[in-house]
């Protein structure tokens, strides 16, 4: 029994170490980027963080390495891509308002050294999960949930969002 006990406490506290930790935190939407980043207030700290919403990817709406290797990779015009980036980024509006509260949920750093978090809203629902449902993001491959990959599934079958607009280029740019 002291033997169980020990190990329990041992691994008590080195849990940290052997398991990510993730932190939930209120913060404070500053502005969103694009469709899958956004500018917090980190109301712990009262630090200004850039997060990339776990999870998801929107289409470039800016200038970048990235939307010409999709332009080279899907045979179209960075005007294309762009013009669903920025039907992505007018959807968030719809979910995320400047000034609004949230709850963020720290998952790591990203290659930019920006957070990589999920942002849950006010009622409790998950933003990243929603852009896929409604068909504003594809799901990001390397990290996601089944929950998002069936989501992103079903937007696609039944035509919604991005996938109406422009069907074949994102099917391009989701697989």
């Amino acid at each position: 029994m002291l033997k169980a006990v020990i190990i329990g406490i041992f691994l008590t506290l080195i849990g940290c170490s052997i398991f990510p930790s993730f932190s939930v935190e209120k913060a404070k939407i500053i502005r969103v980027s694009d469709g899958d980043t956004i500018v917090v207030e980190n109301l712990h700290s009262y630090q200004k963080e850039k997060v990339r919403i776990w999870g998801i990817d929107t289409p470039e709406k800016f200038e970048s390495k990235k939307l010409y290797r999709e332009v080279k990779k899907c045979h179209t015009t960075p005007e294309r891509i762009k013009y669903l980036g920025i039907l992505a980024s007018k959807h968030a509006h719809l979910y995320l308002y400047e000034g609004e509260e949230v709850k963020l949920e720290k998952i790591g750093k990203g290659y930019y050294g920006r957070i990589i978090g999920k942002i849950y809203l006010p009622d409790g629902k998950d933003y990243g999960f929603l852009m896929v449902k409604d068909g504003y993001a594809c799901v990001y491959w390397r990290n996601t949930s089944p929950q998002y990959k069936k989501a992103m599934e079903e937007a696609k079958e039944e035509k919604r969002g991005l996938w109406k607009v422009d069907y074949e280029l994102m099917k391009c740019l989701c697989y």
